[in-house]
């Protein structure tokens, strides 16, 4: 429960590396996932090289600048943070690594119970980081602004369609929770 009610998106982190042990963990963890009809959908890259983060963040600076109009409408009484979010785009705030899911194949007849299962895995692999001290930030733009097949080409060629990425590394903030909104739940 104190995971779950303490983990934050991070978008600064220490240059610190995340040991090689630590990540196969936590990607152990994802994997453990549920999946529809035990499909195991996902496909994760890792990526950790400066030459391979540098290549992610200049896609995302290309990300950034095709979501701006979204950010701009969804921040526009708080400008501090449309200003933060768009630096975490560009810079992925400092993150060492960034791992990019993928569906495993292109064609799943069941393309929502594959985005379900690569998504529960997700959460896995952010809880998991968190029991590490490691954060994280998913970030869902690039899918979302129509960038699934650019990234795909560059980091997972043959393999289906994007769906996120996470950051991770060592928190060098420690954001507090957002407000809660009411009636997100019935009990009938």
């Amino acid at each position: 429960m104190e995971c779950l009610f303490t983990r934050r998106s991070i978008r600064m982190y220490k240059r610190d590396p995340i040991p090689e042990e630590t990540l196969k963990e936590i990607l152990a963890a994802a994997a453990c996932a549920p999946s529809a009809v035990n499909m195991q959908h996902w496909y994760f890259v890792v990526i950790r090289t400066p030459e391979k983060m540098e290549e992610f963040r200049k896609v995302m600076r290309e990300v950034k600048e095709k979501f701006r109009p979204v950010l701009v409408d969804r921040f526009q009484r708080h400008p501090e943070t449309l200003q933060e979010t768009e630096t975490f785009f560009t810079s992925l705030g400092g993150a060492p690594v960034c791992v990019l899911a993928f569906f495993l194949k292109d064609n799943y007849p069941d393309r929502d119970g594959a985005m379900q299962s690569v998504s529960a895995a997700l959460e896995n692999l952010m809880l998991a980081a968190w029991a590490k001290g490691v954060g994280s930030c998913w970030m869902s733009a690039a899918q979302r602004m129509g960038y699934s097949d650019e990234i795909r080409r560059k980091f997972a060629p043959g393999k289906g369609e994007f769906v996120a990425a996470i950051t991770l590394g060592y928190p060098d903030q420690a954001p507090k929770m957002p407000p809660r909104r009411e009636g997100r739940c019935d009990f009938i």
